[in-house]
């Protein structure tokens, strides 16, 4: 079938100058906004370290051949003049194959944001593809919608005609960096790296009766991206052996399809990972379930996340096979975790893939895991009148049978269980808003010290402890000097004043917002402030004073950003309109 596309695609070879403008070192043109764009490296004369500009204007897909850079130098892909739209009717927006050290960015023109946008993929199709063998690669300020499957894949399947697939054979998909891309409208995932189908024990695929796997991972970054209104999965992620991280994302209205095991907001396996500053907010549908860990291994970390009405569970989490260390479990901290359809979390120890039958569907109770200063409000499951073991407890930290919570009960502590979340002192939950609204709020200094575990930080990258004691859930409230900053806002907005140089950046409160944002920021004297839309057109432009609402009603729901524009600097924000 492969094949046969290769002799049936329009063999466009792109013309290609060299230019002057946007830095470039090389200019693909003569693309086909019709036709698939086929580019070989073998074509193109280029360097390690050079930059490969696409310039703008509309196109259909692009396809990369056996492009190298170097990890001390790696190829850059970028728009120039403008913006890059492709619009692919059969196949992938952009692919990469047998191609490494490679960054693709949006970054080409200051007035876009995303600077590349993919507008529409084949039925079936993905955004973009790291296929092939490819790795080492980088993809930021991308927009894409309108994809027939996931927005971003990245990973090399095991086939049995093609042995150097197979994991045994040594390849590793390695330095992957996903980052501050939008991806939305997508008929699968958001973004789908490392292959599904088996782990360690079993696989979906065999040749001849022996099973084949797919590939490692190691050094994946996934952040700062994000992802709406997708039918699948917002992020899956799989087979990272080393340095898994999915950090800083915004994903919502995920699982628009509810097809079964296919609607988490993170679907992650089979390797080790952290997974902090995260938000997640399920949509009208109501079928988005939270985060689902199989077979996440010893040292896996889960904190700062912000889960609001997941479908099931909050965090699921079954370790199907052995743990690789029977000293370190999971650390679950200072989630929160908002209104779970069922439980909060949901813990299921037995091991149920081996190659020691002695050891089928044994409980792995005595590897440790903790459970610490976690946020969890008003689940669905109501134990507390049950005639089983599992009581009021087990309504917020779940377990598949009353051992394992036994054997774990003694680090599960400094958490906040409550069902009634008006009485928490949080600042606006009917926007989403959950964090701590003053130095009063039950949150504020409840919790233990988990710096130990690395956790100096909370969701908004600010230090942790603040006060006295670390604050409970995923946000820390700040004081400095003694004087409380979200207090400031918004009921009596002031200018920051004669604060310590870190806390000197506009505070910029609500966002997400329906009705109206404000600044506030002493050092920015009657900034003007620009008001960009995702197209990068000027929506508004004109004076502002700090402190004072800024309605935001008239403008339609979407991703927004703002420019604070002074004679002392400049600033740019992310604005959600709900």
């Amino acid at each position: 079938m492969k094949n046969g596309f290769l002799l049936l695609a329009s063999l466009l070879w792109a013309t290609l100058t060299f230019a002057q403008n946007c830095n470039c070192d090389v200019t693909l043109t003569g693309l086909s906004a019709t036709s698939l764009n086929l580019i070989w490296a073998s074509q193109v004369t280029y360097s390690p370290g050079d930059t490969i500009c696409i310039q703008a204007g509309n196109y259909a897909g692009i396809r990369f051949y056996d492009f190298e850079g170097t990890a001390a130098q790696p190829l850059i892909i970028k728009n120039c003049g403008g913006k890059v739209v492709l619009t692919e009717s059969v196949y992938t927006g952009i692919s990469f194959k047998k191609s490494k050290y490679i960054r693709l960015t949006g970054t080409g023109d200051s007035s876009h944001t995303y600077g590349i946008e993919i507008a529409g993929t084949g039925g079936g199709a993905v955004g973009i593809y790291v296929e092939n063998f490819s790795t080492d690669i980088e993809i930021d300020h991308i927009e894409i919608s309108s994809a027939g499957f996931a927005g971003i894949m990245a990973k090399t399947d095991p086939y049995c005609n093609d042995p150097d697939t197979w994991r045994v054979n040594g390849f590793v998909l390695e330095n992957l960096d996903i980052h501050h891309n939008y991806i939305h409208d997508t008929g699968g995932e958001g973004i789908y790296v490392g292959f599904t189908g088996g782990y360690k024990i079993n696989s979906n695929r065999s040749c001849n009766g022996t099973k084949i796997f797919g590939h490692w991972l190691k050094n994946v970054d996934i952040h700062n991206n994000i992802i709406e209104d997708v039918d699948w999965d917002g992020i899956q992620l799989n087979l990272v052996s080393e340095n898994g991280k999915i950090r800083d994302n915004y994903i919502s209205n995920y699982g628009r399809d509810n097809v079964y095991y296919q609607d988490f907001a993170m679907s992650i396996g089979g390797g080790i990972y952290e997974v902090y500053n995260n938000t997640m907010i399920n949509g009208s549908s109501g079928n988005g379930q939270g985060i689902q860990f199989i077979s996440a291994e010893s040292g896996t970390k889960i904190y700062n996340n912000v889960i609001v009405r997941p479908d099931f569970h909050g965090i699921f989490m079954h370790n199907r096979h052995e743990f690789d260390d029977i000293n370190e479990g999971y650390y679950i901290l200072n989630n929160t975790i908002i209104e779970p359809g069922d439980s909060g979390m949901l813990y299921n120890t037995k091991i149920t893939e081996t190659n020691d039958p002695a050891k089928l569907y044994a409980s792995q109770d005595e590897v440790p895991s903790y459970f610490v200063n976690n946020l969890i409000v008003d689940p669905g499951n109501d134990y507390e009148g049950s005639n089983t073991w599992k009581q009021n407890q087990e309504s917020y930290f779940d377990f598949n049978d009353r051992s394992a919570r036994d054997s774990l009960l003694s680090n599960i502590y400094n958490n906040i269980m409550t069902r009634q979340m008006d009485t928490l002192g949080l600042t606006d939950i009917l926007n989403d808003d959950y964090s701590p609204s003053s130095e009063t709020s039950d949150v504020v200094d409840a919790g233990s010290n988990v710096s130990s575990w690395g956790v100096t930080f909370d969701l908004e990258n600010e230090s942790r402890p603040s006060g006295s004691a670390f604050d409970i859930g995923a946000y820390e409230y700040q004081v400095s000097g003694g004087t409380p900053l979200r207090a400031r806002i918004p009921d009596e907005p002031e200018l920051i004043d004669d604060l310590p140089k870190n806390y000197r950046s506009t505070v910029f409160y609500p966002n997400p917002t329906r009705s109206a944002f404000y600044l506030n920021n002493k050092e920015m004297k009657n900034p003007t402030i620009q008001i960009i839309n995702l197209d990068g057109k000027l929506m508004y432009e004109g004076k502002y004073t700090m402190g004072t609402p800024f309605n935001v009603e008239s403008y339609r729901s979407g991703l927004y950003f703002i420019k604070i524009i002074a004679e002392e600097k400049s600033e740019t924000h992310r604005l959600i309109i709900r």
